[in-house]
């Protein structure tokens, strides 16, 4: 069995790009249309919006967030719900990086 919190039953983002023990780096890349599948986030993290626009963030909830994004923009793990997808309903392509910090759980 997998644990939710294995990156390969659990892919935070579409490609897992570094790892140590201390941290965990994913990206995303969605091309307008494209989404990222259903994820729970069991470790703190920080996200950076690289490119995009606009995104939705169905949430475990049954809500969905619509969030207008710029480059630069940082998010913080407590700022969303902790089980979410992720769809770029945007006009341009969205890329962000999100480090997670192994050793800090978010109780999820």
């Amino acid at each position: 069995m997998v644990d939710d919190a294995d990156p390969k039953g659990n892919p935070i983002g579409t490609d897992l790009v570094f790892e140590d023990d201390s941290v965990r780096v994913w990206r995303i890349d969605l091309a307008p249309g494209e989404q990222a599948g259903w994820h729970t986030h069991h470790l703190d993290y920080t996200s950076i919006v690289v490119e995009g626009d606009v995104v939705e963030r169905p949430n475990g909830d049954g809500s969905v967030d619509r969030i207008e994004v710029t480059p630069g923009q940082i998010m913080r793990w407590n700022q969303g719900t902790l089980r979410h997808a992720l769809r770029n309903i945007g006009t341009k392509r969205f890329r962000n990086v999100i480090v997670e910090v192994k050793g800090r759980r978010t109780g999820a």
